[in-house]
């Protein structure tokens, strides 16, 4: 008779027999994941094929959180066992074999919209946008089911052989109705997590918009809008940085893209879009050239929208409420004028959103974008504006009159002053810095 050895050998020699999980027959690796591996893998009861999602809890959490994760695990992947869409991946079953738990889902041949978010790997716009709008109304199908998917990324947006989309990987999907563990709930992926999701509060559907407006944002200009050398400075970029000029990054974009992109990346959720429906129709309006609508603010959340300016970071909280107070929010379409050379009073603006160009003697002279101050100096000295500026895209100005702080709170005209020279000296060491290099490049020559 064979000793138990000896047929441990026999077994792993066999050719015939396939390594499995749970009574999944194991084809080979499709990738390797934080917490886990993705298998192709045969379900020998029907003979489909599928994704196996293989992951090791006992790894990353203590002992007396384990059953917690892996009990919220299988509710999660049961609720999205659920989400039968076109665009969504479909679950079809969930397990757990010794320490492994597992997601069996549709296989689907493509690439992640990883592969294509260098600059030298970009999508046309034209592509990215349809793409983004299909995953905008996939979401909204979740969202109607109570689902948060949290984890929006390209890692997560399959690129099909069809060239259609679907998300996959809801496994930390979570319900409204669901109980709240704040200790295990921060979870994501830093670079596309939304501020709330930075601090550990409670989710809305608007963190998945705030997700895929960073996937958008990368996907079409090659690099995320919120970087970090640690991921301390990450987290607080993402909480209180304005992501950079889109438009700037990609010139060819229309200018409308800038106006979807802002209204994604708001920090309040209240500011965000409140459906996909609302996100991919701004985007078709954007690709086709035309003015997306700015929306109404709420008084509540003006002061919160303002923090988000880089012009008010060294106002306090009970400053930028004064603000809101006495000045005025303003819109204005493209093309429309905001100053006009030769005029003269006493106010002055703050760019909240959108760019405008500053033009003089019929020459455009300059662009400002989003957080720019102008207006200041002709309000100061009371003489006549030197220079138009004109919107070049639909846009948010606060208006304020240096006479009414003067009347109503002479120590906030104050906090203008102070931050008016420190924009005022940078300006200038700039300038000195640009004219000193051009004189060292005109010395240089022969």
């Amino acid at each position: 008779m064979d000793r138990p050895e000896d047929l441990v050998q026999i077994i792993l020699e066999e050719p015939k027999l396939q390594p499995t999980i749970g009574r999944y027959e194991i084809l080979g690796s499709l990738g390797r994941g934080n917490m886990g591996e993705v298998f192709r893998a045969r379900d020998p009861m029907i003979g489909r094929l599928v994704a196996l999602k293989t992951r090791r809890f006992d790894l990353i959490y203590e002992k007396q959180d384990l059953q917690y994760v892996i009990r919220k695990f299988f509710e999660e992947a049961r609720i999205a066992g659920n989400l039968v869409h076109p665009n969504i991946v479909i679950v079809y079953d969930v397990g757990q074999d010794s320490n492994c738990c597992y997601i069996a889902m549709e296989l689907v041949e493509g690439k992640t919209l990883a592969n294509y978010n260098t600059k030298e790997t970009l999508l046309p716009p034209a592509t990215v946008v349809e793409l983004i709008k299909k995953v905008c109304r996939a979401l909204d199908f979740a969202h109607s089911r109570s689902v948060i998917h949290r984890d929006i990324k390209p890692a997560n947006l399959m690129y099909t052989a069809d060239k259609t989309i679907k998300i996959t990987d809801f496994g930390i999907a979570v319900t409204a109705q669901m109980e709240k563990t704040p200790a295990l709930d921060v979870m994501g992926t830093p670079s596309y997590m939304s501020p709330e999701q930075t601090k550990g509060l409670e989710l809305t559907k608007q963190t998945d918009f705030f997700s895929l407006g960073v996937v958008l944002f990368e996907l079409l200009a090659g690099r995320r809008p919120f970087q970090g050398r640690t991921l301390y400075e990450l987290m607080d970029n993402v909480r209180y940085a304005p992501p950079p000029p889109l438009t700037k990054l990609n010139p060819e974009l229309p200018p409308g893209i800038q106006v979807v992109i802002e209204r994604a990346l708001e920090k309040e959720p209240d500011l965000r879009y409140a459906s996909g429906e609302e996100f991919a129709e701004n985007l078709d309006q954007a690709m086709k050239g035309k003015m997306i609508p700015m929306r109404d603010f709420k008084a509540s959340r003006k002061a919160e929208y303002l923090k988000s300016i880089e012009f008010f970071r060294p106002f306090s909280r009970k400053e930028i409420e004064e603000v809101v107070r006495h000045g005025k929010f303003i819109r204005y379409d493209k093309s429309q004028v905001i100053v006009r050379q030769g005029d003269a009073d006493t106010t002055f603006f703050v760019l909240i959103h959108g760019t405008v160009k500053v033009v003089k003697h019929k020459k455009k002279i300059a662009q400002l974008n989003t957080g720019a101050c102008f207006g200041e100096m002709g309000a100061f000295t009371k003489t006549p504006r030197t220079a138009h500026v004109i919107a070049r895209e639909p846009c948010l100005v606060l208006k304020l009159d240096l006479k009414v702080l003067e009347r109503e709170s002479p120590e906030l005209r104050v906090k203008f002053y102070q931050v008016f020279l420190e924009t005022l000296i940078a300006r200038l060491e700039r300038t000195t810095s640009r004219l000193s290099k051009e004189r060292g490049a005109n010395r240089a020559k022969p």
